[in-house]
């Protein structure tokens, strides 16, 4: 009927009511649901950056915006998976976030897609009714890779000393650009004295302690073999023996944040040492004060090696009327050292180091405090401060 009104309209008209035509036909399509199956979130770069399930009816989608984003249950629904250059997926699935936005679920990776790897992505749709059929829908996924640049490599190993307590608690690797997480535990290994892997030396955690930057990870032993007197120390032994040599060694098959492996493997070789069980004792540093008028730097000795990162922000200065001064600090000597030059020359009179008590040393006791299992947590993580001053004077120079 309107095609019989169109051909006896004028010109004009026809126009017009061409428009209102395309308009009918367009309206009812946008209507109808979105067809089941997959499709890639692109992010604000243009990469792959989330997945989305489409077909559900609302009510499963109202049955589905009830449950935890990590619920284990979402997995029943849909996953996301490494493809194995071998063929297949690495299981299980990606780690990540699910969430129902609009009439879509969405899984967005807890670390980003890695450039040049291939992913598979899985989703079945349930029945509607009981005794309805199920249908599964597959997507892939490639990531494209980033055009070739200098290899990332291992910058270092703390604590630096050739010889470590056996009660070693934390390293620390330094990158030379951001790493791909969520891999630590594969490509970090404890190599023990007849060059076997020790696959429980590690306290492996799900949210790996990266910096912000991505370019430091922090490791640490299993604290229930360091500990005397533990279960897992009595079944498995402890990590390190005193007189015995051991290697920490990272797997040039690890890549970097852009998806290229590492420039080469990196070890560090070390002899365990006699295990370091009492507190730091500020008062017992050793201080070497500069002259007055000078920008010499202040050096502080320590007994043993510290903590190398937590030296950088517990230890300050105050000057002779109460201020923090501001400066360039550095540690040395395998973490025994701590340098500090200041923006401006030193005046005469009274200072004072001011330590957090949060400082710690390679096997995790703190300032007048010995190593508790109970009370490790993450580098990043301060707790109430609390601080020890340690006064010295600076007079003129001779």
């Amino acid at each position: 009927m309107c095609t019989n009104r169109l051909l006896r309209a004028s010109a004009p008209l026809r126009e017009v009511m061409w428009v209102l035509i395309t308009l009918c036909w367009l309206m009812p399509s946008a209507a109808v649901a979105a067809q089941p199956g997959l499709r890639v979130v692109q992010g604000a770069d243009g990469k792959p950056a989330a997945v989305e399930a489409l077909g559900l009816s609302s009510n499963q989608l109202t049955k589905w915006a009830k449950a935890p984003g990590d619920s284990p249950d979402w997995v029943s629904l849909m996953g996301v998976y490494v493809k194995k250059s071998s063929g297949g997926d690495e299981v299980p699935g990606l780690a990540g976030r699910y969430q129902v936005i609009g009439e879509a679920v969405r899984f967005a990776p807890r670390y980003p897609f890695v450039p040049g790897l291939k992913y598979h992505a899985e989703f079945t749709l349930p029945a509607e009714v009981p005794g309805g059929h199920s249908q599964y829908f597959g997507l892939d996924i490639d990531v494209p890779a980033l055009p070739p640049s200098e290899p990332t490599r291992v910058t270092a190993i703390y604590p630096s000393g050739s010889v470590l307590p056996e009660n070693q608690l934390r390293f620390y690797l330094h990158f030379s650009k951001p790493m791909r997480q969520g891999e630590a535990y594969t490509h970090v290994k404890l190599l023990k004295p007849d060059g076997q892997v020790d696959k429980r030396a590690f306290l492996e955690i799900g949210e790996e302690l990266w910096d912000t930057s991505g370019t430091r990870l922090t490791l640490l032993f299993d604290p229930g073999r360091v500990k005397q007197g533990l279960k897992p120390r009595e079944e498995f032994g402890p990590v390190l023996e005193v007189g015995k040599s051991y290697s920490i060694a990272v797997d040039k098959a690890w890549r970097d944040a852009d998806g290229q492996p590492l420039a080469a493997t990196f070890e560090k070789k070390f002899t365990a040492g006699p295990a370091v069980e009492m507190g730091i004792e500020p008062a017992k540093w050793k201080i070497t004060p500069p002259s007055a008028s000078t920008r010499g730097s202040l050096v502080v000795r320590f007994p043993r090696p510290l903590d190398k990162a937590l030296l950088k922000w517990t230890i300050n200065l105050e000057g002779p009327d109460g201020k923090p001064i501001s400066g360039d600090e550095k540690v040395a000597d395998e973490e025994r050292q701590w340098e500090f030059t200041p923006e401006h020359a030193w005046g005469t009179g009274k200072y004072a180091l001011v330590v957090d008590t949060t400082l710690e040393d390679t096997a995790g006791n703190k300032v007048g405090q010995a190593f508790e299992v109970d009370v490790f947590e993450k580098v990043e993580r301060r707790v109430v401060a609390e601080y020890v001053r340690v006064p010295f004077s600076i007079s003129a120079q001779k």
